[in-house]
């Protein structure tokens, strides 16, 4: 009988949740289970032919036990059978606020927590909903405690979380899916992948462009993603030629565009909230495809990309030396040549997917 792994996400399954899911199926001998408290069908796609098991299903008051696991972490009967039906071995909870939620499970089904911290759970500042009680909580009740990078390892060490529980670990990406095919555009294109929020700097990148369609007039940018800043966004670049907002796209959407874009761009930036990039997902999968990338030095960006051998990074909100640094690329065919081919290289070297969960997976094995 296979080891089961219960994976709690707050919602099964937002799209923007795909490294979870990219995760959870490539573990070669647990059985991932996705729980959560709602659905979210936007990226349910991403899991289809995998168990799920969420809370809105089997409770008759559904708000009602969302509201008293969080507020009490009492874990209501329905959900809790349903749960202890499953026979897990372990539960693996993403996000700081998840394992926050997942401790009560953990105590009754009576199996090991291990919790694993993304970026914003980490650095932001605190706030009612989310704060220092909550990540004590799961800094005492989690075995064990995953950052998906040295950055995020560095933080959880100043918000006090024992060492000896912390192992850093990259999730890394599917190279196999994400491998370079196709021919690149005709035109200069930069690629923007990501919500349109204030951390991801969208608005840092239309500015540069100003200074790149100077220079390369026949420039293009993409941008895929949505979010609250969308509106403001296509109002500063009205007057801008050439770029295009797609909205969100899904998995298969993302790899045709990275495959045809001649640069990726991640223009990251730390919010007044403390909000900050832990390891991004996107640089990665960029650059297994082959297409290099120009993005801010911030956060975790850093041990994604590495400065002048698969992309080139600048301090954060330096909107001249990131029009430089992408007409730099943009203008050299020999340099993203270069870039080119180290970034798949490194990528299937450090964040090989079908690897990391090898090592994920010995790390479950400890624990049962």
């Amino acid at each position: 009988m296979a080891n089961k792994v219960l994976i709690f996400t707050k919602r099964v399954l937002p799209l923007s949740n795909t490294f979870v899911a990219a995760q959870g199926n490539n573990l070669p001998n647990f059985q991932p289970i996705y729980i959560g408290l709602r659905s979210n069908k936007s990226g349910i796609d991403l899991i289809d032919g995998q168990s799920t098991c969420v809370q809105e299903q089997y409770e008759a008051l559904p708000v009602i036990s969302r509201l008293m696991l969080d507020g009490m972490q009492h874990l209501m009967p329905a959900w809790k059978t349903a749960l202890t039906d499953l026979s897990a071995n372990l539960i693996h909870a993403h996000f700081g606020k998840g394992g926050y939620y997942c401790s009560p499970i953990a105590e009754k089904l009576n199996i090991p927590l291990i919790t694993t911290f993304h970026g914003s759970d980490i650095t932001q500042r605190d706030k009612f909903s989310y704060n220092k009680k909550h990540r004590k909580i799961v800094f005492q009740q989690s075995s064990k405690i995953i950052a998906v990078s040295k950055f995020i390892e560095n933080k959880l060490l100043k918000a006090g979380c024992p060492p000896e529980k912390i192992i850093q670990h990259y999730t890394g990406i599917d190279t196999q899916y994400f491998s370079s095919v196709g021919q690149k555009s005709e035109q200069p294109t930069i690629l923007f992948v990501g919500r349109l929020i204030e951390q991801k700097g969208c608005q840092y990148l239309i500015q540069a462009m100003k200074i790149v369609q100077a220079q390369l007039p026949e420039a293009e940018l993409i941008i895929a993603g949505d979010g609250k800043y969308q509106e403001k966004l296509v109002t500063s670049s009205a007057d801008f030629r050439n770029i295009t907002f797609l909205g969100a796209q899904n998995r298969t959407q993302v790899k045709a565009l990275m495959s045809s874009a001649w640069l990726t761009c991640l223009p990251s930036v730390k919010i007044d909230r403390g909000n900050e990039e832990g390891m991004s997902t996107v640089c990665m999968e960029s650059q297994a495809m082959g297409t290099p990338v120009v993005g801010f030095d911030t956060g975790g960006v850093s041990e994604a990309v590495e400065h002048g051998v698969t992309g080139l990074l600048s301090p954060e909100k330096n909107i001249e030396q990131l029009a430089k640094n992408l007409l730099t690329l943009l203008k050299s065919n020999p340099l993203r040549t270069s870039f080119s081919s180290a970034g798949v290289e490194r990528t299937n070297r450090l964040f090989n997917i079908k690897r990391q969960c090898q090592i994920l997976e010995s790390i479950y094995q400890e624990l049962c």
